[in-house]
């Protein structure tokens, strides 16, 4: 949960009436928690996701993710969970608050989304497995924000913010602390086939808790340094990629997380 929510499922064009876009990609990341040779974990998240995106008009755009999860745990002690199932789906609305056409310099609006605990709970042998395994968490998360887009063609500049709250109770007990997301960064477009992509993506969040019981080993500020870029396979299909690397980090406890990669394809429809 870095950057922007709608980059990789919407993109950065502007929308026009009748787009309706899917993607497949895979997404990789690791994490390191607790102290070495006491508590230590490593978290290993690995995910294809299928996205659908539509826009009914140009003012608006919706979003639906569908991710299958695999996670493995690997404990101090050597022992070592692993659990494969469809995690929870994400559906997300950006909305685009010009009152002219699209082809503009200066485009902003506002993001909402809603992640829906849809994830099944994993065990073995009846007994539920850690919850750093599990494919999903058990309960909702909403967020809301904004944005704002400069095209000024070869170039692109983008920021964002993003605020995600927890109401409830998850799996296990497990509530994450509210957190608060943003991106800023810029493309560069050689032509009409290859684009160059740098953005700063970052992350500050409270605390999660269990069972109301703070988690030592969570939240705080970390900052990814984030190279990418695009190309244009034929007309409407894309190849992306792009790689996060924490280049800032100010975590509570013992908490380590590592490089993110991301790469996939994406399909652009025209419905009218």
């Amino acid at each position: 949960m870095v950057g922007d929510p709608t980059l990789t499922l919407m993109g950065t064009e502007k929308p026009f009436a009748g787009r309706l876009r899917m993607s497949l990609d895979y997404f990789s990341r690791d994490e390191e928690i607790g102290v070495a040779g006491v508590n230590k974990e490593i978290i290993d998240d690995q995910r294809i996701r299928l996205d659908f995106a539509y826009a009914p008009s140009r003012r608006i755009m919706l979003g639906l993710r569908i991710p299958y999860v695999n996670r493995t745990l690997e404990s101090f002690n050597l022992e070592t969970q692993e659990s494969s199932a469809l995690g929870d789906v994400r559906l997300t609305v950006k909305f685009f608050l010009q009152e002219k056409d699209s082809f503009q310099t200066h485009m902003y609006g506002l993001l909402a989304g809603v992640r829906l605990p849809t994830a099944d709970e994993q065990s073995s042998n009846g007994v539920p497995l850690d919850f750093d395994v599990q494919p999903g968490i058990g309960a909702g998360v909403i967020n809301a924000g904004a944005w704002y887009s400069y095209y000024n063609f070869p170039w692109l500049g983008f920021l964002s913010g993003t605020y995600h709250y927890m109401p409830n109770e998850g799996f296990q007990g497990f509530q994450a602390g509210d957190a608060l997301v943003t991106t800023i960064g810029m493309q560069y477009a050689t032509d009409f086939n290859y684009a160059f992509q740098l953005f700063f993506d970052s992350r500050y969040s409270q605390k999660d808790t269990f069972f109301d019981i703070e988690d030592p080993d969570s939240g705080g500020f970390i900052g990814y340094l984030s190279p990418g870029f695009v190309y244009s396979i034929k007309t409407d299909l894309l190849f992306f990629a792009n790689i996060k690397l924490p280049v800032v980090e100010n975590l509570n406890g013992n908490h380590e997380e590592g490089t993110v990669f991301n790469f996939g394809v994406t399909y652009d429809f025209s419905l009218h």
